[in-house]
């Protein structure tokens, strides 16, 4: 009998301690980590967000780069970090990717964190040097269907690398892969005509296509892009199942308590619909798409199915 009392006493004790901890939050610098080195599209978006959400919060929010393994590093120290709200993941696609392309992993994708916003999402493109024949994705296709064509990609296992996969198997093309490590140097070889073609990131590649250096062919979201309103998407064009849509969002350690994962949805979105906010995204190549939680709890789960298939048909797999 003591020793049930004596849990319940601590269960009691552990619930009001959460209750005021949640009531005061935040009470110290929160850490944003970005799985990724600094520099690039997604640290911007980081760094931009994080801004504005310390203004809401009075509160400082640090941006800490923690890169390799594919995000892997930065995210199992997020996973492995008390959850009390002062330790938040940028979240990206290689999160629903990786847990079908690695062996396995030092979290549980799933299981170790609450999804708290979506962000935004980040096109892929297809595109080409200006000398290919293809003026239009049906020229494309019906030219990689007559000749083997080699396609550039940032590298194995990337979300561009695994679009180019779903689309060489709906279409029936002969494409070679050809992975770079990383996109720029993939870019710098498109742009001089060592390769006709790559799937690229929108960011990427935008400055490129908007000089006429590169012709832009098809997009891999869902629907139109506001970037590219001219350019077709495969899915309507029946070259696709579905969008596959780069994207961000926030995660936090599974456990964190509700009303504190509620408090950063609520001020998350708040900074999202400033326009100042979703116009500088913009200028990142960024699409806002700021989500319920509800809404992002469905589409992880959603991402990791897709892309478990494209892993599949690419045979790529790391240790």
């Amino acid at each position: 009998m003591y020793t049930r009392r004596l849990i319940m006493a601590n269960v009691v004790a552990m619930a009001v301690s959460t209750s005021l901890h949640a009531a005061n939050y935040p009470d110290k610098p929160i850490r944003l980590v970005v799985p990724w080195p600094a520099g690039g599209s997604s640290d911007a978006a980081a760094r931009l967000v994080a801004r504005h959400l310390q203004d809401r919060l009075k509160q400082s929010v640090v941006v800490e780069n923690k890169a390799g393994a594919s995000g892997n590093i930065g995210t199992d120290a997020v996973a492995k970090s008390s959850p009390d709200g002062y330790t938040l993941l940028l979240s990206s696609g290689p999160f629903s990717i990786n847990p079908s392309l690695y062996k396995t992993l030092p979290f549980d994708t799933l299981k170790d964190f609450i999804p708290v916003i979506q962000i935004a999402n980040t096109p892929s493109v297809l595109v080409v040097h200006p000398s290919s024949p293809a003026q239009s994705i049906q020229e494309f296709v019906a030219l990689a269907r007559r000749m083997p064509l080699n396609v550039a990609s940032p590298g194995n296992g990337t979300a561009q690398h695994l679009a180019l996969e779903l689309l060489r198997k709906k279409a029936s093309l002969d494409i070679t892969h050809v992975p770079y490590k990383g996109g720029a140097p993939a870019l710098n070889d498109l742009l001089g005509g060592q390769v006709p073609a790559m799937m690229s990131g929108f960011p990427e590649v935008a400055p490129h296509i908007k000089s006429g250096k590169l012709r832009a062919l098809a997009v891999t979201t869902g629907g139109r892009t506001a970037f590219l309103p001219q350019v077709p998407t495969l899915t309507e064009l029946g070259l696709a199942d579905g969008g596959t849509a780069g994207w961000n969002g926030i995660h936090v350690p599974a456990r964190t308590p509700s009303d504190i994962v509620s408090r950063l949805s609520t001020e998350l979105t708040a900074v999202l619909d400033m326009p100042e906010v979703r116009d500088q995204l913009a200028s990142l190549g960024f699409e806002v798409r700021r989500s319920t939680q509800q809404d992002f709890a469905s589409f992880v789960p959603q991402q990791i199915a897709r892309w478990k298939e494209a892993v599949a048909l690419s045979g790529a797999q790391l240790d």
